[in-house]
């Protein structure tokens, strides 16, 4: 899909680079207050290693408090900042290197042994003579996933988590779909050994030209490793698990292992955050519990932000503007949440309803509440995908149709061996597709009309390859011609029926594929604009590439490259549509972010 730009892989590498760089917010309430550190505690695990924490603690101390500890492979001088907020308002705070990382002992294996290492930190610091008993889990994205693999344990003295933009192994690190990109072994060099390489994983050059040599050399994907200079880490076990088997389930956990996690939980994600996806497929499987206290305080937030704004929002980001409203003081609403759940204080008030979500575009843009993030959608709009126009360009494009009535379908192809991609100046969303997709616009909106939701796209396709990569994205485009990205989706075709087991295109016959966009997004589309569709072939030097073989697509290369024939099929048996989720306008809007 060398036409589609993968936006939310491009702000997910400047996750990591977020945590390193999280500073104080400049709207966080602070107040004046005395602290004290202590470094280089250590803290015994059950085999013997010991891990490093850097503890805050009151000047002076009150007594026995509550503890707040952040299990990350970063370092701690970063997080400074919040540490001190957290002390200075009555917490013991601990920043703990994880196994292996930083000054903590043993070796660092990323995300696999997170969850007995968090067990026996909660209990260790539940027995210092400076806790009361209670701890409670901080931190996003590696930290925020963490948090669960912990909670999953149940160690006695955890009182609460609060996980933002929860990455979850199998879902969307670090693999999505199946497909892996370049930016799993760029974070895999930022973390490799006992240091912090910030500066070569923040180098974009170097990552994009270190993908593009693996692109034009057609080599297998499971040599990227060499190709970034660096085959010390895990990748290559990565690599040798395409499918979600039980190595990646001990890690991402089980349906019910997150279901079984019966403490309260405030649950933070963006709508153009790279861990959405973890974050909501641990909201699902949580919210089938049984237990209703564990229901009952479980808050989720979605607010307009990409990764690194879910823990400090800005107003101004990838050529959008938001307004006022989206600034919410995420430090203290931790704090509050904090001494909610540990100090007996009232719940924050900015938590009206266990879903709160903010609504965007121009004009009124506003936080809403829900009873849940099902109920937040409430009505739906299919369109059927009509290339009667031609569907290869922005100027002779196919229609998205209310009915189906006079809706023809169309074909593309997906060559392995186009290489053209490999060429910025050839990535145009909308521009000319050279046959490896099909775009399509819906008639302007006439009139305002809120999305809220998840869209999801039915293909019926013929394919004459046992494999290929689909993928599509949807833009909102203007009354000026101006676009914004709405939503993204891809598919691994073999794993069209499970992602556990692969299953070869049934060639030519024709078959359903459905792609779900991998975000949730709530977003008031105005009256005169209109939706853009582009469907197509993943080819793109930023994904994994698949040579449309049915080897496993890490060990494929330009010797297995095989064009994938792909038609497009439209009729009244086997109806190819983009289902758009919608929201009640009416609903109570909440146009601050103070409470």
């Amino acid at each position: 899909m060398r036409w589609i730009p993968n936006l939310v892989r491009s702000l997910a590498l400047t996750s990591v680079c977020a945590i390193i760089v999280l500073a104080l917010p400049a709207f966080a309430e602070d107040k004046p207050g005395d602290y004290q550190l202590e470094m280089h505690v250590k803290i015994p695990m059950r085999d013997g290693v010991h891990l490093d924490a850097t503890v805050y603690k009151p000047e002076p101390m009150p007594g026995p408090l509550p503890v707040i500890f952040m299990l990350s492979p970063y370092p701690d001088d970063p997080e400074h900042p919040s540490a001190a907020y957290f002390a200075r308002h009555g917490y013991v705070y601990a920043y703990v290197d994880v196994r292996g990382r930083g000054d903590s002992e043993g070796v660092f294996h990323p995300l696999a042994q997170d969850a007995p290492d968090g067990y026996d930190v909660v209990e260790w610091f539940a027995k210092q003579p400076w806790c009361n008993g209670k701890v409670a889990m901080f931190g996003g994205s590696y930290a925020g996933g963490n948090q669960w693999q912990v909670a999953s344990q149940h160690p006695p003295h955890l009182a609460t988590i609060a996980p933002v933009a929860s990455v979850r192994p199998g879902v969307d690190f670090p693999i999505s779909g199946n497909i892996m990109s370049p930016y799993e072994m760029q974070w895999l060099s930022l973390t490799s050994g006992k240091v912090l390489h910030a500066q070569v994983f923040g180098d974009s050059t170097l990552w994009t030209n270190a993908a593009k040599r693996l692109f034009l050399a057609k080599a297998p994907f499971n040599q990227f490793d060499r190709y970034a200079g660096n085959t010390t880490t895990d990748f290559q076990q990565w690599v040798t698990h395409p499918e979600i088997d039980d190595f990646w389930k001990r890690m991402g956990l089980t349906h019910d292992q997150v279901a079984g996690v019966n403490i309260p939980a405030l649950v933070i994600t963006g709508a153009v955050d790279g861990d959405q996806p973890g974050t909501l497929s641990y909201y699902r499987d949580h919210i089938a519990s049984t237990d209703k206290h564990a229901l009952d305080n479980y808050y989720l937030v979605i607010g307009p932000w990409d990764h690194p704004g879910t823990r400090e929002p800005k107003q101004d980001f990838n050529g959008q503007h938001y307004e006022a409203a989206s600034l919410v003081d995420v430090l203290r609403l931790h704090r509050e949440w904090y001494d909610y759940t540990m100090k007996s204080a009232a719940k924050p008030a900015f938590l009206k309803k266990p879903v709160a979500f903010y609504v965007a575009g121009k004009g009124a843009e506003c936080w809403k509440y829900a009873d849940s993030l099902v109920a937040a959608t409430t009505g739906k709009q299919v369109y059927y995908l009509d290339a009667t126009g031609g569907a290869v360009s922005v100027y002779h494009s196919g229609s998205l149709l209310t009915t189906a009535d006079g809706a023809t379908g169309a074909s593309f192809v997906s060559d392995p061996n186009d290489l053209s991609a490999a060429d910025p100046k050839d990535v145009q969303p909308g521009g000319d597709l050279h046959g490896d997709g099909l775009i399509f616009h819906s008639a302007p909106f006439t009139k305002e009309t809120e999305i809220d939701g998840i869209p999801e796209l039915h293909l019926w396709l013929s394919i004459d390859a046992p494999d290929t990569d689909l993928g599509y994205a949807l833009y909102l485009v203007d009354a000026a011609g101006k676009t914004r990205y709405l939503a993204d989706g891809a598919m691994r075709a073999r794993y069209r029926h499970s992602l556990e087991h692969g299953e070869a295109i049934h060639e030519n016959q024709p078959e359903e594929y459905v792609l779900p966009a991998e975000f949730w997004f709530a977003l008031r589309a105005p009256e005169g604009s209109q939706l853009r569709l582009i469907v197509g072939a993943l080819n793109s030097p930023q994904s994994e590439k698949n040579w449309n073989s049915m080897k496993p697509v890490a060990e494929q290369s330009g010797a297995d490259a095989r064009v994938a024939h792909i038609k497009l099929l439209q009729s009244p048996d086997r109806p190819s549509t983009l289902t758009l989720p919608l929201g009640d306008p009416a609903a109570t809007c909440t146009a601050s972010a103070t409470w």
